[in-house]
């Protein structure tokens, strides 16, 4: 890594908020002549992607538009990185439904149209993505750009990932269903494998008490069984199942 690079990365890494940490990454990626950036990760397993820490310079229109029809499941950006690591250049060849071309569509009439997907995996089981995009046609010169701007590209990527955690456990944080110390006690037990009887034997209550909780657990993770609760739970680190 350059001197010259490094000097390039220091707002980044000596960024003391979150707001200057990102607007460090904005500005870098204008520079190297992406006018558009997003970031979205999800910070552990069984997080879902409308769950997702997502910061991004794209328009709120169609920011809104995108969470509301559900398009990152259709995405083919999105379904790239959660099984590749390596970059995706967008092309139109890559909206192959007619979904994915209707959202593409959209998204031009935005200022969306050709752009860098970098795929995060990071070393806390982080997985998500960097996008790099600019309105311009996806030709030769497009092509030519990126092969250019790629290498500075996917080493911001790797920064972002190493810089992210404060900001994104943050995130994580604000996910986690606030338990009561007596709801915490039921799941992890119902991680361990315990039946409901079990359970009120061990904590000395009844089975009627015992489904009461494991109710307010399964509304507050919003799935519908216990057991999807203390995946959920284990996987984020509200308990302990061993």
């Amino acid at each position: 890594m350059s001197l010259h690079f490094i000097e390039q990365m220091s707002p980044l890494l000596e960024a003391t908020d979150e707001a200057a940490w990102f607007d460090a990454i904005v500005r870098l990626a204008d520079g190297w002549g992406f006018n558009q950036v997003l970031l979205a990760m999800l910070p552990r397993p069984g997080i879902r992607l409308e769950d997702a820490y997502v910061r991004s310079t794209y328009p709120t229109s169609w920011r809104r538009a995108y969470d509301e029809q559900g398009l990152m499941h259709i995405d083919p950006t999105v379904s790239h990185c959660a099984t590749r690591a390596s970059p995706l250049v967008w092309s139109p060849e890559i909206f192959t439904t007619a979904p994915q071309q209707s959202m593409y569509e959209e998204a031009r009439a935005y200022g969306l149209r050709a752009g860098v997907t970098l795929p995060v995996h990071g070393p806390r089981q982080e997985a998500g993505m960097l996008c790099f995009v600019n309105d311009s046609m996806p030709t030769d010169a497009f092509w030519r750009h990126v092969d250019v701007a790629l290498p500075n590209l996917v080493l911001l990527r790797d920064l972002v990932i190493d810089t992210s955690q404060r900001h994104v456990s943050a995130h994580t944080q604000e996910l986690i269903p606030k338990l009561t110390p007596r709801e915490r006690e039921c799941l992890k037990w119902t991680a361990r494998g315990k039946s409901t009887w079990e359970i009120s034997h061990i904590l000395n209550c009844s089975e009627a008490v015992v489904n009461f909780h494991m109710k307010n657990i399964r509304a507050k993770f919003g799935v519908n069984s216990r057991r999807a609760a203390a995946v959920i739970a284990t996987q984020l680190g509200v308990i302990d199942p061993a």
